[in-house]
């Protein structure tokens, strides 16, 4: 339905960008998104409390692009601040960037082709790349997966996000989807994952586009970094999605598998080169290829075992 005339319309994209203590990265993001090919957008930053020059930063941007807006706020993590940057934004569509990550020039264009030709769904993500700047990137379905991974435009259920969450930097979502799920929950560690999640168990529908399209930007301090308080969090929210919804049988079950392989992934951090030979070893050779070289790789990897041992198969 269009607008009546005259009265004015918000762009196509709000690109929310929750700020602390980001003075390091903010400026890169921000100019990643000032460089899009695509016109049709608006991005609001929100200053969740930062010390450093983050209000600094985000201010000069808006001052010098009006397509940028700065949210100032106490800190109330990163939940509050996404809450507080969709309910300011105007756009038709939410696209979620983290103060360290960057879109791609293509980015928005792709996704409003993406959105006009697989029109009717809630949820749209794509690909993209894990990166540390100057060093290395790699390609995320290809780490995770394998190169043998058929990439296709496909739509994702509740049960395949139970399992593994799809890579969601630059995700894209309608701006009503928030309201009805009363925005992203306070208090939670994985507060995108939990967004998703409850989405989905409420009905959304998923669209993936294979391209990459992004930079998450790999950094020790990040949450995602912090492996077993993750895997605590995905059993709090798996644990409240079964408590809070009706779910399928084979929703229930997704459930269940996850939260036993997050178990025993808590139990073996202690372990670590376990880990890395049940759990993590296909991500990790291929990371470990793409940085070092394959021949640096593998004597990293005999130094390792020299060290520490090899693992006795599992039970």
């Amino acid at each position: 339905m269009s607008a009546p005339a005259g009265m004015a319309t918000g762009p196509r994209f709000s690109v929310v960008v929750p700020a602390y203590q980001a003075a390091s990265t903010l400026g890169a993001t921000l100019d990643a998104i000032m460089a899009q090919a695509f016109s049709d957008w608006e991005c609001v930053v929100v200053d969740d409390g930062s010390t450093d020059d983050t209000p600094r930063i985000a201010t000069a941007y808006a001052q010098r692009n009006p397509r940028f807006r700065v949210v100032h706020q106490g800190n109330q993590g990163t939940a509050g601040a996404y809450n507080a940057g969709v309910s300011s934004a105007a756009g038709d569509f939410v696209v979620i960037c983290s103060a360290d990550d960057v879109l791609l020039p293509e980015h928005l264009s792709r996704m409003s082709a993406f959105i006009d030709s697989e029109g009717g769904y809630d949820i749209y993500s794509t690909n993209g790349y894990f990166w540390w700047p100057g060093r290395w990137r790699g390609d995320y379905r290809e780490l995770f997966y394998g190169p043998d991974e058929r990439q296709e435009i496909q739509s994702l259920e509740l049960s395949d996000v139970i399992r593994s969450c799809f890579y969601s930097v630059g995700a894209t979502y309608k701006r009503e989807l928030h309201a009805a799920l009363g925005g992203y929950r306070p208090g939670v560690y994985g507060e995108d994952y939990d967004f998703w999640l409850r989405a989905l168990a409420s009905g959304a529908r998923h669209r993936y586009l294979p391209e990459p399209l992004s930079l998450h930007r790999v950094s020790p301090s990040q949450k995602s970094a912090k492996l077993e308080a993750v895997a605590r969090s995905d059993i709090r929210l798996l644990s409240d999605l079964k408590r809070d919804f009706s779910l399928s049988e084979a929703d229930l079950q997704a459930v269940d598998d996850a939260i036993r392989e997050r178990g025993i992934l808590i139990a073996r951090l202690d372990r670590p080169w376990a880990l890395d030979r049940n759990l993590l070893r296909p991500a990790a050779k291929r990371i470990a290829v793409g940085f070092l070289g394959r021949s640096r790789a593998r004597r990293l990897s005999s130094m390792l075992k020299s060290r520490v041992g090899r693992v006795p198969p599992s039970k």
